[in-house]
């Protein structure tokens, strides 16, 4: 018959796991590589064998390769006695074959693979893009590449730490080498988003700021780089002390580390921002589009051009939506799919990577072949014939210089 877990045997069942698996963490840590399920069933059968659990302290840090000081504090702060550890860790052997072995979604690495490959033929067009219609790579374009390789590894790591430590989503399944390889990687994650956040809006406002001279553009595209740099560095710094030390999960601290940070408070009021930025930086050169185009057809085009930041728009509120659905997900023996999380994390990045060379590659195809686009090789050489000719008073009035990069409208 299938045992029915309550909301507090899971609480008790989930907390209990971690601290008997950082009980192994203690020193040469001869048994962290052991799952908590199995721990406690090795220490369910132990404490047959003793008769005062109280007075056993010593002999159950031995056996399990820990402290005595480790087990000592761990009991009296935690479980008041050692007969009430002894007891939860009855209840606990009882409940976790009930709840199964659930595993994380196997989603993520095939995503990975293709949005990598989708992005690298983008960004490789970019430059090609910028390398034969400029001569050169750009500055704004070096910026983002560090983007692209962060986002790169960052992925990677996600990959592997789905596929290995957290393969399977319950902390019963999971040893105390696997929960530290998590909080690692959860650590470096968090650290990095911000930052490849800031490097790809930092690139294109820069690419903006290069455009024009036109100063309300400008002045718009400085104002927005002080947003999203004090945006970027506030989700940057909260994460890294999140928790005093910094580290809070490795010896005492463990037990002692301080989270003030409120994650969802944090993720919220950032994501706001972000996403407000992704359509001030879809909006910004609309307006310089209407001044540096004539024909409505050349608008449209230009519109969608930059329009289809959109996507990374969309991308960024997906991925805070299911952070949301899994931080306040209440099944009892369901843990968090964390693929889920690490899924839309990555698309989002990649996707505002691919977004932000569109402009590079339409300029390449209007070079190379604009028939795909609609226009005839008469209409390139008459827009070409039409720049060249700007009527320089014009050209000062409005502060527009395609001449001075390969422009993208």
């Amino acid at each position: 018959m299938e045992r029915n877990v309550t909301d507090q045997e899971w609480m008790y069942t989930q907390n209990l796991c971690l601290y008997i698996s950082w009980l192994t963490s203690y020193g040469d840590k001869p048994q962290s590589g052991i799952i908590a399920s199995e721990l406690v069933s090795k220490t369910h059968e132990w404490f047959k064998t003793v008769q005062s659990a109280n007075d056993s302290a010593t002999a159950y840090a031995e056996f399990i390769g820990s402290s005595p000081e480790w087990v000592e504090i761990l009991w009296a702060n935690f479980f008041g006695s050692g007969e009430m550890y002894k007891a939860f860790i009855g209840l606990v052997t009882e409940v976790i074959p009930a709840l199964g072995h659930p595993t994380q979604s196997a989603h993520f690495l095939p995503l990975f693979i293709v949005l990598t490959i989708i992005t690298t033929i983008f960004f490789g067009l970019r430059i090609y893009s910028r390398l034969s219609i400029g001569g050169y790579i750009r500055s704004y374009d070096w910026i983002i590449l560090a983007g692209f390789i962060l986002t790169l590894a960052t992925g990677i790591m996600r990959a592997i730490i789905l596929m290995g430590p957290v393969h399977y989503r319950g902390v019963w399944d999971q040893s105390w080498d696997d929960y530290d390889a998590l909080q690692a990687s959860s650590l470096t994650n968090n650290v990095c988003y911000p930052i490849v956040v800031f490097l790809i809006k930092a690139s294109l406002l820069l690419f903006y700021y290069q455009l024009t001279a036109w100063d309300p553009l400008r002045y718009a595209t400085i104002a927005t780089f002080v947003v999203v740099t004090c945006n970027s560095l506030a989700l940057l710094f909260a994460y890294t002390f999140r928790c005093i030390p910094v580290l809070g999960w490795h010896g005492m601290a463990f037990l002692t580390a301080k989270c003030t940070v409120d994650r969802y408070k944090l993720e919220l009021s950032t994501s706001i921002v972000n996403i407000i930025t992704d359509i001030v930086i879809w909006l910004l050169p609309l307006p310089m589009i209407w001044k540096l185009v004539q024909t409505t057809t050349e608008r449209i085009l230009g519109v969608l051009t930059f329009g289809v930041g959109a996507l990374a728009c969309i991308c960024c509120g997906m991925r805070f939506s299911v952070m949301h659905n899994s931080w306040f997900h209440d099944e009892v023996g369901k843990p968090m799919d964390s693929s889920v999380v690490a899924t839309w994390t990555q698309t989002e990045l990649y996707m505002a990577i691919i977004c932000s060379s569109v402009p590079a590659i339409r300029a390449l195809i209007i070079k190379k072949a604009p028939g795909v686009l609609g226009f005839t090789e008469a209409d390139v050489t008459s827009m070409e014939k039409s720049r060249d000719s700007e009527d320089p008073k014009e050209k000062e009035a409005t502060g527009v210089d395609v001449k001075r990069i390969d422009s993208p409208v």
